[in-house]
């Protein structure tokens, strides 16, 4: 577990949220429930119109429930433990996979269009 102790001296200089709980509160609700389904939804629905109602909903839901089974499904697969820290690296894995693999293909489309 040597390797927690570099991941908590990374994210050591958000130890001022213990300070603001307000901020910390809000950050956590955006961090749980709205930005992994963005995320998704920037994937899943990339060419189709969706209204920003619709995306707001889903974005909402897919984040509850991605959230949710990626935590479990660790802790009981893998036998990663369920802690304050590993959610939080789980909830930032599961955010940040979407949004490379968007802009992987953003990239891809863009430099099939200029070649034809």
């Amino acid at each position: 577990m040597d390797w927690l102790v570099s991941v908590k001296e990374f994210f050591g200089f958000l130890s001022f949220l213990e300070q603001v709980p307000v901020l910390r509160a809000i950050l956590g609700f955006v961090l749980v429930f709205f930005l992994p389904g963005f995320a998704w939804t920037l994937v899943f629905f990339r060419g189709k119109q969706v209204n920003i109602l619709e995306r707001l909903g889903l974005s909402f839901g897919l984040s509850i429930a991605v959230v949710t089974i990626s935590v479990i499904v660790l802790n009981v697969l893998v036998g990663v433990r369920i802690t304050g820290l590993n959610s939080g690296l789980i909830i930032i894995l599961v955010t940040i996979i979407p949004l490379a693999l968007y802009f992987l293909l953003r990239f891809i489309t863009r430099h099939q269009k200029k070649e034809e």
